[in-house]
């Protein structure tokens, strides 16, 4: 079952894109242009991207209309995979934004979380 994205914030004079569920921080994960907040659970519980609208090739303009996202974060045993799929308002564009990441949550199998904001 998706969790639901509570927060979409989108800086323009910063080009900082954030996005949270909500949930209490326990770490957060500085990956060069990426922030990762962990949760008391050891999940993904929000994302920042530094300089965003050069990071996921999209225009700061159009970054401001974001009409609805999903994070797709996947737990592997050694490493972590968040896939952000954004759309926008203006001409329905829809883009996919992949992000492998190799850390260590201690996670002992894989699982698949799914957040979603609409």
């Amino acid at each position: 079952m998706a969790r639901p994205i509570k927060t979409i914030d989108y800086d323009v004079n910063s080009d900082i894109l954030f996005i949270s569920d909500g949930e209490k921080v326990k770490a957060s994960l500085d990956i060069g242009d990426f922030v990762l907040d962990v949760s008391h659970n050891n999940l993904i519980c929000g994302i920042e991207v530094m300089d965003a609208s050069e990071n996921l090739g999209i225009n700061k303009e159009v970054l401001k209309h974001i009409q609805s996202m999903k994070m797709s974060v996947t737990y592997k045993t050694n490493h972590v995979y968040v896939l952000l799929i954004i759309a926008f308002k203006e001409g329905d564009k829809e883009v996919n934004m992949p992000i492998p990441l190799t850390l260590d949550l201690g996670h002992k199998s894989p699982r698949t979380e799914v957040l979603v904001y609409n």
